[in-house]
């Protein structure tokens, strides 16, 4: 069903009340959606092509040719052959009323990552890439430190620059920052022969081992599967090349999720098995507790409750030997207990023990941070499932309902297919106005 402007001016309303400025708005929905540039940026602002033109007729009435719907619609469809080019006055105009530069409306393909000095890193203060370098206490390094040698504080700089970035993600989704994570990996590889010690070295290639495992998971959480295992091969070859077991245990089971996301329990559980195989060589409770229960939802989604049970008991079992001092930055959300909850329950549900994964996500919601947005929706959606299982509806299509609304604020495509997978087990209450009124608002809004 096509969408109206007017929906996708309550979508953008909501991104823009997360601090979503017009420009990230219609380049996120670029790729979302398919739009050219002109389309996203008018969608960005609700309008139709009639308030375009009535907006252009007021700014320049000319009563001689006053703009129309129809020539907006050309410009739109060009370089489709039924389309006209619009000049370059006309995207001047068009950029005045979109808030935006003529050259964005235009689209064609970017090749500016081939110019090295876009690269750079701007000065403390400076926008880069829609995030204010002010805002990240200072993480980014001065350009000059870039193109000279890399130091110990320039890694630590990355290193709080990819938490910053993992903090957005949580807060407002992948799309917001998936673009700037993969630019900020790139300087890190570019810049990585450039190490004053072998300790430095080190030391940024598990940073930037770090940064590629977080690229992965946007990837994921945008369904963009192939991208994202490349991204997790990335992050083993770095944990290779610094012998860092954790990581490379990490990585593995990060490409699992890729095999549990699109259903495929088996491909997943071998992945898995190699990833314990090097866990077990050396890697801290965080990380095989996390595979443990990996591991469980990978034996659910192949229908064998008794061994996914057997691997979530192994879980909690080493979750108890978790300290924050021994886990790795990159994993520390495994050290709180909401995340444990999360987890645990998620894969009960998977397991059809909706009573346990109950009282599991309850506690997991009453102690997730408001921050963590993506990982709140995600929990209401195994609530849900839960619920359905049970037959207790109206209470998922509660939880459900809470969820499309959170999962929209993050733009998250993950939480979105598995909220519409979700009503296909509402499907036999299809009947009852709380169903009803769910499938409109996740199918139709």
């Amino acid at each position: 069903m096509t969408r109206s402007a007017r929906s996708y001016q309550r979508e953008a309303d909501e991104l823009r009340a997360s601090g979503w400025t017009y420009r990230q708005i219609a380049s996120h929905w670029q790729q979302r959606y398919g739009f050219n540039p002109r389309v996203a940026f008018r969608l960005a602002h609700g309008l139709t092509q009639a308030d375009v033109a009535q907006r252009w007729n007021e700014q320049w009435p000319d009563a001689d040719a006053p703009k129309t719907a129809k020539q907006i619609s050309y410009w739109e469809i060009w370089p489709g052959s039924a389309g006209r080019a619009p000049s370059l006055e006309t995207l001047n105009r068009l950029a005045f009323l979109y808030r935006c530069s003529a050259g964005e409306l235009l689209g064609g393909e970017d090749h500016s990552h081939l110019d090295t000095t876009d690269m750079r890193l701007g000065q403390s203060g400076t926008y880069v890439s829609g995030v204010i370098a002010g805002t990240t206490t200072g993480a980014l390094p001065p350009v000059d430190a870039i193109l000279g040698r890399v130091t110990e504080q320039v890694v630590e700089d990355f290193e709080v620059l990819t938490d910053t970035y993992r903090l957005i993600d949580y807060r407002e989704g992948s799309g917001r920052v998936s673009a700037d994570i993969a630019a900020h990996l790139r300087r890190m590889l570019e810049v990585s022969n450039r190490t004053t010690t072998s300790r430095t070295h080190r030391r940024l290639l598990r940073a930037a081992g770090d940064a590629a495992q977080l690229a992965g998971w946007l990837a994921i959480d945008a369904q963009r599967y192939d991208q994202a295992e490349r991204y997790c091969r990335l992050t083993v070859s770095l944990a290779e090349k610094t012998n860092d077991l954790a990581l490379h245990a990490y990585a593995l089971g990060v490409m699992s999720y890729i095999h549990l996301h699109s259903g495929d329990g088996k491909a997943a559980l071998g992945v898995l098995d190699t990833a314990q195989a090097v866990a077990r060589r050396g890697s801290p409770a965080a990380v095989r507790s996390w595979l443990h229960e990996a591991t469980g939802e990978a034996y659910a989604l192949l229908g064998q409750p008794q061994p996914g049970l057997v691997a979530l008991a192994q879980a909690e079992r080493t979750f108890d030997g978790v300290s924050a001092h021994a886990s790795p930055a990159w994993l520390g959300f495994y050290n709180a207990d909401c995340h444990a909850a999360r987890l645990k329950g998620r894969c009960l549900t998977r397991l059809r023990q909706p009573r346990d994964a109950t009282r599991a996500l309850y506690e997991a919601l009453t102690l997730l941070p408001p921050t963590f947005v993506r990982e709140r929706a995600g929990t209401l959606i195994d609530l849900a499932g839960a619920y359905a299982q049970m037959g207790q509806v109206e209470q998922a299509c509660d939880a459900a309902s809470q969820a499309d609304t959170l999962a929209r604020r993050t733009g998250s495509e993950r939480n979105r297919k598995r909220l519409r997978e979700l009503l296909i087990d509402l499907m036999p209450w299809t009947n009852i106005d709380c169903v009803q009124s769910l499938y409109r608002q996740v199918l139709l809004n």
